[in-house]
């Protein structure tokens, strides 16, 4: 696939991220973008499942495919090494976990366990949390090492300590009024980095 197609991709990602839970609230009454978090949208039995499953299956094949575009430019940059291979592979993973999570399910809030629901948290806490947090410090690295993009090895950094962040308060909000909130930055502190990566490549 041309590579510009799949930087393009990764400029969809928060895109489709966004209206996917924005749309899913506005169907759900009740629902707080505060205090609920995004997998609630979509656990068993949630009203508008169906929909919102095909916007988050697209959000994660998108993340995939840009991950894809990512490993080529590190391939073909010339400057390849292992830390970027390792940070574009991360990408990938996060995209392909991104894919079984939607698969499946969250347990719905108060319903009894089931491996499903134990499979998306192993695929959330195992591998998007700290697959976003390394692919990010990774790249970063990568680009310091190679001078590609003055000045966003820095911005990768900063990104990633926001991401840490916000990852380490998502633990305490959990089940607070603000839960929702926290979790909606963490995402969009990975989802903008993103963001701003297809866009300097497909600039490029």
């Amino acid at each position: 696939m041309e590579r510009k197609l799949l930087y393009l991709c990764g400029m969809l990602v928060p895109i489709v991220y966004i209206s996917m839970y924005i749309i899913g609230g506005a169907l759900r009454p009740g629902y707080s973008h505060l205090s609920d978090s995004v997998s609630e949208l979509l656990s068993p039995g949630a009203p508008n499942k169906s929909l919102l499953d095909i916007l988050n299956i697209t959000f994660a094949l998108l993340y995939t495919l840009f991950g894809i575009g990512v490993f080529q430019f590190v391939m073909k940059s010339g400057q390849a090494n292992l830390v970027g291979y390792i940070g574009a592979g991360l990408i990938i993973a996060v995209g392909l976990a991104s894919i079984g999570s939607a698969i499946f399910p969250q347990d719905a809030t108060g319903a009894p366990p089931t491996l499903a629901g134990r499979l998306h948290l192993v695929f959330v806490f195992a591998v998007q949390i700290p697959g976003a947090i390394l692919s990010t410090l990774l790249m970063g690295i990568w680009f310091r090492q190679t001078g590609f993009f003055p000045g966003f090895a820095t911005y990768s950094f900063i990104s990633a300590g926001i991401i840490v962040l916000t990852g380490v308060l998502a633990g305490p909000a959990m089940g607070t009024p603000i839960m929702g909130l926290v979790e909606r930055i963490s995402a969009l502190a990975v989802h903008q980095w993103i963001f701003v990566l297809a866009w300097k490549l497909f600039r490029q």
